[in-house]
């Protein structure tokens, strides 16, 4: 969790499952560097996959073995300011784009 684009997507993650091309866009950032961090998290416990095929989706893990900490750490993130604000805006133009029966955008 030490990177911050990893703080972005536990926080993004906690309000939709997400697909690394959807993360990617948010973030505004490559895709190889958002599989990267994914990895990290979903290999440290934080993170669930949700296969479904053709793609994957990640969402922030529920009662995980952290005690709480990344939902505290979640929970910290500053609702109305700064990236969490704007990543949050990004999302919902991401749900407003996404066509139906889909979970995955194309990235150009």
């Amino acid at each position: 969790m030490a990177h911050f684009d990893r703080l972005r997507i536990l926080g993004l993650c906690a309000h939709a499952d997400l697909t690394v091309c959807e993360l990617a866009e948010i973030l505004g950032v490559r895709r190889e560097r958002v599989v990267r961090h994914v990895r990290l998290l979903a290999r440290a416990d934080f993170l669930c996959c949700n296969e479904q095929p053709p793609w994957r989706s990640y969402h922030l893990k529920a009662g995980g073995n952290d005690g709480g900490l990344v939902q505290l750490l979640v929970d910290l993130l500053p609702q109305g300011e700064g990236h969490h604000k704007r990543d949050l805006q990004r999302l919902e133009a991401v749900r407003d784009t996404r066509p139906k029966g889909t979970a995955c955008l194309t990235v150009k």
